[in-house]
């Protein structure tokens, strides 16, 4: 779990609290499927599951493959 969630500013905000729901909505619901920063991020959501990836890391690179895909967002500590 992130200790600082992520806001997506949609129709109806989506809160991300961890690299899996991250994970879920870049391989499901996501606006493009190309991308250098979607890529990365896909790659380091998925690595925190095997233990590759920190947590922090992957945030942030999903944080960056929201500004690539021009997606409204906010972040928030819980």
């Amino acid at each position: 779990m992130w200790t600082s969630v992520v806001i997506l500013h949609l129709r109806k905000p989506t809160t991300v609290r961890s690299a899996k729901q991250a994970f879920d909505l870049l391989s499901a619901r996501w606006p493009v499927s190309e991308g250098k920063a979607y890529i990365a991020a896909l790659e380091a959501c998925e690595g925190v599951d095997d233990g590759h990836v920190s947590d922090d890391s992957a945030r942030e690179l999903f944080l960056l493959a929201l500004k690539e895909a021009e997606i409204p967002y906010s972040t928030d500590i819980e």
